[in-house]
């Protein structure tokens, strides 16, 4: 699995052509929650006071994710912001602070962030979330920001989000520990599909 990234750490992040030149930076990342992929970023200009472009970057464009840049073949990949920003999943995929539930009916926290694989997949993998009593009670969990996997039966209505009920066995108080957390999660899914 690739390095996992949280979205909000995009921000900011400058967008480089393979041939080393910086055309912009990340302003927000865009995503179809349901089928669980980036679809592009917006951008802004490169430097303190750059506003907004009217170009974007759909994922289609992306040679590859990483913790510093996202790497495009060359400029012409930016595409008019409609492209992006424009599509159905746009309007669809806002999750943040959205209520957390179970395909079970039980609330366990709020989205705060978007976890991403890094590469070239821009699968999303989990979600932070600011744990609710459901899933800190009973448990050691001082800490009330958690990370759980998506799962494959993801809804997402803007006010909720739904995971599988066995997602929160595998929660984890941190982003490197969850990256294992995941692995585990896929391949419990999988043993129970055959």
């Amino acid at each position: 699995m690739n390095e996992l990234l949280a979205a909000r750490s995009l921000t900011t992040l400058p967008v480089v052509t393979l041939g080393g030149e910086a055309v912009a930076q990340v302003k927000d990342t865009v995503f179809d929650a349901a089928a669980g992929r980036i679809t592009g970023f917006t951008l802004s200009g490169r430097g303190l006071l750059s506003g907004p472009l009217k170009q974007s970057l759909p994922w289609s464009a992306v040679h590859a994710l990483g913790p510093h840049a996202v790497m495009i073949r060359d400029a012409l990949a930016l595409q008019d912001t409609s492209v992006v920003v424009a599509r159905r999943e746009a309007q669809q995929g806002r999750v943040l602070h959205a209520k957390v539930l179970t395909d079970e009916g039980a609330e366990v926290g709020t989205v705060l962030d978007v976890i991403v694989e890094g590469g070239a997949s821009g699968r999303v993998v989990g979600f932070r979330i600011a744990a609710g009593k459901a899933l800190v009670q009973g448990s050691r969990r001082r800490r009330h920001r958690v990370y759980v996997p998506r799962g494959e039966t993801l809804a997402v209505s803007g006010r909720a989000l739904v995971i599988p009920a066995d997602a929160i066995r595998y929660v984890a108080d941190d982003l490197p520990a969850f990256a294992s957390r995941v692995g585990a999660f896929r391949a419990g899914r999988e043993g129970t599909a055959s």
